[in-house]
């Protein structure tokens, strides 16, 4: 095993741990404060940057911070109906984003072999994997499409924010929302016939040739998440920070 590959598998989970990740982290996010969405935010923010995925970080990152120090500085003033959109919008991105890319880390770093394996590992039946890995490849299937459109209509001139566009705001309907539903429609039909062709049919027990397991690595992002939770559990009751939780555990 080579040192890059040995580095690889140093920091890539079990389906079955991103999985975990994301239940408690779309838990915790949705009803914990900023703090704690900061804290779950880290994770598939440090397993990205292994994932070489640095400039979607770094932009991901600026945003988050941004919006939720605007919302913490600015929530309990009074800025005017203009304002309070604008405070409400920064709450909804800061409670968003955190999700967002624990979602996407999960998507862009499974594959559908492994997530397949996991799901027999947990004995879940076919006719709800099947779905989970129809969307598992349909979300960056789209994505992929999209930024696709994206370089074609730039190649003819027609920017998002060029002169044309803002002239007739509508016409970016016709140049990027129109193809893309399109491709949509496709992109549904293929992975379908690509599912039925893999021999993914709630009746037939499929066999995986892929390998997954637990290794050091998932017991820490384990104890990672549990230990997140358990503040927010215990601060939510003592009505306390979890700077205030952590100082009382390691007094």
């Amino acid at each position: 095993m080579t040192k890059q590959s040995r580095a690889e598998f140093m920091f890539t989970l079990d389906p079955r741990t991103k999985l975990f990740l994301a239940v408690v982290a779309n838990s915790v996010i949705l009803s914990a404060p900023i703090a704690y969405s900061a804290l779950m935010f880290a994770v598939p923010a440090v397993l990205l940057l292994f994932e070489r995925k640095w400039k979607f970080v770094l932009v991901f990152f600026s945003v988050y911070l941004t919006a939720a120090l605007g919302f913490e500085h600015l929530k309990t003033m009074d800025v005017g109906r203009v304002g309070t959109l604008g405070v409400s919008t920064m709450m909804i991105v800061s409670h968003m984003m955190p999700i967002g890319i624990v979602l996407y880390y999960v998507m862009q770093t499974t594959k559908v072999n492994e997530f397949l394996a996991a799901m027999a590992r947990m004995h879940v039946p076919n006719k709800l994997t099947i779905p989970l890995t129809v969307m598992i490849r349909f979300f960056p299937t789209v994505f992929d499409e999209a930024r696709a459109i994206g370089h074609a209509m730039r190649m003819r001139g027609i920017r998002l924010f060029s002169l044309r566009t803002l002239r007739n705001p509508f016409s970016i309907l016709e140049y990027r929302l129109v193809p893309l539903l399109v491709s949509i429609t496709k992109i549904g039909d293929e992975l379908s016939i690509a599912a039925v062709t893999r021999g993914l049919s709630p009746e037939t027990k499929r066999t995986c040739v892929a390998t997954i397991g637990f290794h050091v690595q998932d017991l820490i992002v384990f104890v990672y998440c549990i230990f997140v939770a358990t503040c927010f559990v215990i601060a939510s009751r003592a009505k306390q920070s979890i700077i205030d939780i952590i100082s009382a555990l390691f007094s």
